[in-house]
């Protein structure tokens, strides 16, 4: 009696095979993708601030109604630094309550390239542009489409950012909001 055939693969296997491993490895990718994207995530966290210079970023009568946003920069270590002052309808952690009043200061760098955050005030074009669903404004990344949560202190949400952005202490005199310090440790850009 002759031993049985091994299986043997000819060409015509490999047109189902190769196509097969291609597609199992690209949706094993994009679940990896997706995980990343949502879940690993850094948590903001009480902040340790390292003094810098005084500068006077808005007066709070700039900033009237909630989710009003003011651009400035912030000259630290001899460059300017792009932040944002954005006006809350909560306290959040790093942010000044003034009064009733919430505030806080944040860095426009993404932490995933660096590239330049933006203010998104409309959430229903925040929703399509960046694919991030809220009901109040975020901030959001048009290089790679990360979104940060100011109600969250700036924590990266949604997209390939890990790292909140770091947030500017502010401090009130006399009627007027001034940027005094940044968040350490400063997060290195990913690579």
């Amino acid at each position: 009696m002759k031993p049985p055939k091994k299986p043997r693969l000819d060409r015509r296997d490999l047109l189902w095979i190769i196509p097969s491993m291609v597609t199992g490895g690209f949706f094993g990718w994009l679940a990896w993708r997706t995980y990343v994207i949502h879940f690993t995530k850094a948590g903001v966290q009480e902040p340790a601030w390292r003094a810098g210079p005084r500068l006077q970023v808005a007066a709070l009568e700039e900033l009237r109604s909630v989710w009003g946003f003011k651009y400035f920069d912030y000259l630290y270590a001899e460059s300017p630094l792009k932040a944002v002052l954005i006006r809350l309808p909560q306290p959040v952690l790093g942010g000044l309550t003034v009064g009733e009043r919430h505030f806080l200061a944040l860095s426009r760098i993404c932490t995933h390239q660096g590239c330049t955050v933006n203010f998104v005030d409309n959430p229903e074009l925040g929703a399509i542009a960046y694919n991030y669903r809220t009901d109040h404004p975020f901030l959001g990344c048009p290089c790679h489409f990360g979104a940060y949560e100011p109600l969250q202190a700036g924590r990266a949400v949604y997209g390939p950012p890990r790292f909140p952005l770091p947030r500017l202490r502010l401090e009130e005199e006399g009627g007027v909001l001034y940027a005094t310090g940044l968040e350490v440790p400063f997060r290195p850009l990913e690579r």
